[in-house]
């Protein structure tokens, strides 16, 4: 078994113990930038035909605040509503 199908197992196991539902949006969630984008989707495949979860999940570091290139829900606001204004700029220019 890879360490990166152990490394989900692990992650799968923690989610489990939150309550969630382990799916691979979470996945890359909590695996940010430790694994390439290939590796995790086919470590995500193996482990979605064959669901183990590890017994030992602790060996994960907690992840408590959010990583600095992921912006913030005020950012994300601001930049949505100016996406809507631009789309109501080309819309009305299109009438």
């Amino acid at each position: 078994m890879t360490d990166a199908v152990q490394l989900l197992q692990q992650v799968a196991a923690k989610l489990q113990q939150e309550g969630k539902t382990p799916s691979l949006a979470l996945f890359r969630a909590r695996l940010a930038g430790r694994l390439p984008p290939q590796q995790l989707f086919a470590a995500y495949q193996h482990w979605r035909n064959n669901p183990v979860f590890a017994d030992d999940a602790s060996d994960l570091p907690e992840q408590t605040d959010m990583p600095q290139n992921e912006p913030h829900a005020d950012d994300i606001t601001a930049r949505l509503q100016r996406i809507e204004a631009k789309l109501d700029l080309l819309l009305s220019k299109l009438e």
